[in-house]
């Protein structure tokens, strides 16, 4: 009987695998696929039983035949992240990816090809695409083929040579405390003035807001629990773990407190005109029936509401939550804090963030101890 595979060593450290695929199910003559592993021959056998493997179960994806295109397809489906992370990913693979590299043959694939693709990239109305936007396309690119690499479909990754432009951040339009208050005040009489008032006070994400269930809000101690975020997707909302994994309690202001209470009871009796029973498991900002709100919905109303409040920049419904970190940091409360009430998993992303903040800390710093030193000099 015919070996169903083949192992020759190339060089040292470098290994050359054939192996049968079968017959061709239209002439019938014999197939064979190869690949190269980098390592011992050890290493060499187990992946040449992995490969026969799968060509009996049928997951075999012969490299010397699969597309750009394909892989990428198979790729995002074999992803595990959040559907709408999922969905962000696939519009870049669809829209750019695919349409200027998928025709190509995955193994032949080289650097020179990519950098032609990206040159090529346009927006849908034929403008150049911003930094941001090349970069990301490049960070998914990247990382498909990194995994290709793992799989031994490529013996490296021909975008990790790419140079993507620097993306340089924008500074942040935010919020100062008084015009908080004004923004406040000019809705108060409406609906939208509840997501708002927490963003601003908490730092909350919208997604987190609208997640919010009364369960997790304790009136008595003035504090509340961040546990769910709601995602929305083409399809459909969800309720899914926040952003970093983890939960985090939030100290409310004695003011927010009192609004909170006003507000629990006139949501309670309007949920009761309708024959629902208000509980813990109620959401917080929802609809007026009581269902989720989508996190789309909530920006446009309000989009629509702070192009039309006087002396208020038009920010977005995320600077709120950078309003907060920026109010905070401004008035020296330790970044620590900063982070906590925010949900960053890390400090420095804290820091890194609001580094326009800390440095205006840093001279308010050097001027108390300018202040110090003088008085006991």
């Amino acid at each position: 009987m015919r070996p169903r595979g083949t192992i020759r060593q190339r060089s040292p450290g470098s290994y050359r695998i054939r192996y049968s695929l079968g017959r061709d199910p239209v002439s019938g003559k014999r197939r064979f696929g190869t690949a190269t592993v980098r390592g011992t021959r050890r290493e060499a056998e187990k992946e040449l039983i992995r490969l026969l493997r799968s060509v009996d179960t049928g997951e075999h994806v012969d490299p010397n035949r699969i597309s750009v295109g394909e892989w990428l397809e198979a790729w995002l489906r074999a992803l595990e992240i959040s559907p709408k992370a999922k969905e962000r990913y696939g519009e870049v693979v669809r829209c750019y990816l695919i349409p200027a590299l998928g025709q190509l043959q995955l193994s032949k694939l080289v650097p020179v090809q990519i950098q032609e693709a990206y040159s090529g990239l346009r927006r849908k109305d034929g403008g150049a695409l911003s930094p941001h936007t090349r970069r990301y396309i490049h960070v998914i690119l990247k990382s498909a083929l990194g995994r290709a690499v793992k799989q031994q479909l490529l013996a490296r990754n021909p975008a990790e040579t790419q140079r993507m432009p620097r993306v340089e951040r924008k500074e942040r339009v935010t919020l100062t405390v008084d015009q908080s208050v004004r923004l406040l005040k000019s809705i108060s009489h409406m609906h939208i003035y509840w997501p708002v008032l927490l963003a601003l006070t908490t730092g909350m994400r919208r997604g987190e807001i609208l997640a919010l269930r009364w369960r997790n809000v304790d009136l008595a101690k003035g504090t509340l629990r961040v546990v769910q975020s709601l995602e929305q997707t083409k399809d459909a909302i969800r309720f899914k773990d926040c952003k970093t994994g983890k939960n985090r309690a939030i100290t409310l202001p004695e003011f927010v407190v009192e609004e909170l209470r006003r507000f629990k009871v006139e949501q309670a009796q309007t949920l009761l005109s309708l024959g629902i029973c208000q509980s813990g498991e109620t959401l917080v900002c929802c609809r007026q029936d009581g269902e989720a709100k989508q996190p789309r919905s909530l920006t446009h109303e309000f989009e629509a509401v702070i192009g039309k409040v006087k002396e208020v920049p038009k920010v977005r419904f995320h600077d709120l939550r950078h309003s907060h970190a920026t109010q905070l940091l401004a008035d020296g409360v330790h970044p620590k804090i900063a982070q906590e009430r925010l949900g960053h998993s890390t400090i420095t992303t804290t820091m890194d963030l609001y580094s326009h903040v800390t440095e205006t800390m840093q001279s308010d710093a050097a001027g108390r101890l300018d202040l110090a030193f003088r008085k006991s000099w």
